[in-house]
């Protein structure tokens, strides 16, 4: 699939500095964000443009927090083609993709994705890593998956927005609420350790230490994060409880 359409890229975080030095290979790639980080883009070799150039793109990436999303789209409702696509990378789907449908112009092409990786599990390369599409409006999700995994080798899935979420609250919720726990609790890495406390020490480093926007995306965007927060607390109780029993056997 070669493309030469302009795209562009909303919101310059630490996932727009990862993923868009790939991107660039394949793509004329133009840039903004609300702070100007026109000096970092241009050293990546990318182009600085304003709101209303980038948001005029034939292809549009929405890469701001959710709990900022509605802002954006109301400020780019009427700057976007009518026969543009937009994706946008957030954590969570359901509600991120019917801010897009409810804003964005009917005839515009809409795709939720959520790159399962970042700069910490994708340093290496993203060869094998995961993708999920959720095409809502569209009819080119399956030129969009071979191009994603001729070009990039990542294994696309495609789900709805809803089972995307339900099964998110597990992979991504509970093991944040964990890694930021644990980085709270800053556990020590000591040289007396087993190979089990190694994977806890990897979750403080590899979630710990995310942006706080992320964290409160995925915990609280997020309609299901919160019962399963809720079943891991109850049953931590529950097993303390148990032990505070058997002590006072």
């Amino acid at each position: 699939m070669k493309i030469k359409k302009r795209f562009g890229w909303i919101g310059f975080g630490n996932f727009g500095r990862f993923a868009l030095p790939h991107l660039s290979a394949n793509l004329d790639v133009w840039v903004y964000d609300r702070v100007d980080k026109r000096a970092d883009v241009e050293e990546l070799g990318l182009n600085w443009g304003t709101l209303e150039e980038v948001a005029s793109c034939d292809l549009l990436v929405l890469a701001v927090p959710v709990q900022f999303l509605e802002n954006l789209l109301i400020d780019i409702k009427n700057l976007v083609k009518p026969r543009a696509m937009v994706f946008d990378v957030s954590s969570v789907k359901v509600k991120p993709i019917n801010l897009m449908k409810k804003y964005l112009p009917v005839t515009t092409e809409i795709i939720g994705t959520h790159p399962l990786f970042g700069p910490q599990s994708g340093k290496n390369g993203v060869e094998g890593l995961n993708l999920v599409l959720c095409p809502v409006r569209t009819r080119k999700h399956l030129v969009l998956s071979r191009f994603f995994t001729n070009h990039y080798k990542l294994n696309v899935l495609e789900r709805t927005p809803d089972v995307h979420d339900r099964q998110m609250a597990y992979v991504q919720a509970l093991t944040h609420f964990i890694g930021r726990a644990c980085n709270e609790m800053d556990i020590p890495d000591v040289e007396q350790k087993t190979p089990a406390y190694q994977y806890l020490l990897n979750i403080k480093r590899n979630l710990g230490q995310d942006s706080m926007d992320l964290f409160l995306t995925i915990e609280l965007e997020n309609p299901y994060a919160k019962d399963v927060r809720l079943q891991l607390l109850e049953e931590l109780h529950a097993l303390n409880d148990r032990l505070d029993d058997l002590s006072k056997k």
